[in-house]
């Protein structure tokens, strides 16, 4: 079954990275590569977490990871790297007592929380999330960072989707993206779930 959903990225780089295309969304027009069957296999996360290591500047502190996507990549790349570690909630998923502050995100309706217990005070904070799309929910997350004292200019992304526009608008926000592998905004008609 894997064969039948794996589906190679565009890259120059020899990392093979497995993914199903969920069709139409986001939004009708957008496959979002889903990268659940290659993170459920320990030999295929490993050189995913390795490559995402790579592009980590030297100088980060706390790896900030994105809900849902980004978040058990986050944890990888900060136990591997001796780092902080931070969630990037949906606001309906945390109380209000333990929210820290709150950032409007168009993308995904309410916007983007930190809890309280986060200490980001002058210190550097890299986003780490499976995908980027078109760069609103990274962009809300660095605004919330540096809202909070912390220093935030580099994302960490598995794939890009081209043609939506996500690293023009994260580099108009002062943040660089590091992506390994861009895929096309459609996937064949063979392929998605």
């Amino acid at each position: 079954m894997i064969e039948q959903l794996q589906q190679a990225a565009t890259s120059g780089d020899d990392l093979d990275i497995p993914f199903r295309s969920w069709k139409n969304h986001p939004a009708a027009g957008v496959d979002f590569p889903d990268l659940s069957i290659a993170t459920s296999e320990a030999t295929l996360t490993r050189p995913i977490v390795d490559a995402l290591a790579s592009r980590i500047p030297a100088k980060i502190d706390v790896l900030a990871g994105l809900d849902i996507g980004g978040l058990g990549l986050a944890g990888a790349l900060a136990y591997r790297n001796g780092l902080g570690f931070i969630d990037i909630r949906k606001v309906d998923s945390l109380r209000n007592e333990v929210m820290r502050s709150i950032i409007a995100n168009y993308e995904l309706g309410e916007g983007v929380v930190i809890s309280k217990g986060a200490r980001l005070a002058g210190r550097r904070v890299a986003i780490v999330d499976d995908c980027l799309i078109s760069g609103g929910t990274a962009l809300a997350t660095a605004r919330l960072i540096r809202r909070l004292g912390g220093h935030c200019d580099t994302a960490l992304f598995v794939f890009d989707i081209e043609g939506m526009g996500g690293r023009e608008r994260l580099a108009g926000g002062g943040i660089r993206a590091e992506v390994l592998r861009t895929v096309p905004r459609t996937a064949p008609e063979s392929e998605g779930a």
